[in-house]
């Protein structure tokens, strides 16, 4: 009866994930740290928009082979993904996590700029359990991501233009058009990003990111992407 019972017990914590015969469960969050990227990955994320990678080739699309050999030693990506962020900001600039009590764990990142004017490069990676939900302190609670979520990433090149008004406010304020396509933009508090949309407004533009589909009151639908990087067109 004792072996019956520790075997049914130990088939019922493998069922849930959470134990596997003496192993210890993941952690929800883990930081992998000495693991540097390479230069794109600050024009792909952001300190409140970080990069999701969910395999190997992801990672090795924005690490050189050796550190993506080393982000393979700490993360299993069968079990978990990874979320890069990269920014360039005051050298004082940190970013904290917490991590709410809920099944699955939610994981909020905080940014917390720095005060000082010089700009320096920061990284931040973390590796997570794979059911577990995060968001970033910039995000409204209903935009909570998920690591299973589908997701559409866009690579536009046309013309911007920051200064749109709308009926009902139903905008973002900044589009970009291209083959008679209008995508709205959304920026976020990404503050190089809202400085580069003044800056380039009436130009031609090359954005990539996310895009998502808004229902509206007035406009039917709302095609927006969370933009990643925007940057002048070559």
């Amino acid at each position: 009866m004792k072996l019956l019972v520790s075997t049914l017990a130990g088939l019922t914590l493998l069922s849930t994930g959470m134990v596997v015969y003496g192993q210890a469960p993941l952690a929800p969050i883990q930081e992998v740290s000495d693991v540097r990227p390479l230069a794109v990955a600050f024009e792909k994320s952001g300190r409140d928009r970080p990069l999701v990678l969910r395999s190997k080739k992801e990672a090795s699309e924005v690490f050189s082979p050796e550190a993506a050999a080393k982000l393979m030693k700490s993360v299993d990506f069968e079990k978990q993904f990874v979320l890069l962020f990269a920014w360039r900001g005051s050298g004082q600039d940190s970013l904290q996590f917490s991590v709410l009590e809920s099944f699955p764990e939610q994981v909020v990142f905080k940014y917390q700029p720095g005060r000082t004017r010089d700009l320096r490069p920061h990284v931040r990676v973390y590796a997570l359990r794979s059911k577990v939900r995060w968001r970033t302190a910039a995000t409204s609670s209903d935009a909570v991501k998920t690591a299973s979520a589908e997701y559409i990433q866009v690579k536009i090149r046309g013309k911007l233009d920051s200064q749109v008004v709308a009926i009902g406010g139903e905008t973002t304020g900044v589009v970009i058009r291209a083959n008679g396509v209008t995508w709205e933009l959304e920026l976020g508090d990404n503050r190089i990003n809202r400085q580069r949309a003044k800056q380039l407004n009436g130009k031609s533009v090359l954005v990539t990111g996310q895009l998502r589909v808004k229902a509206g009151v007035e406009i039917g639908k709302r095609w927006i992407v969370e933009v990643g990087s925007l940057a002048a067109a070559k």
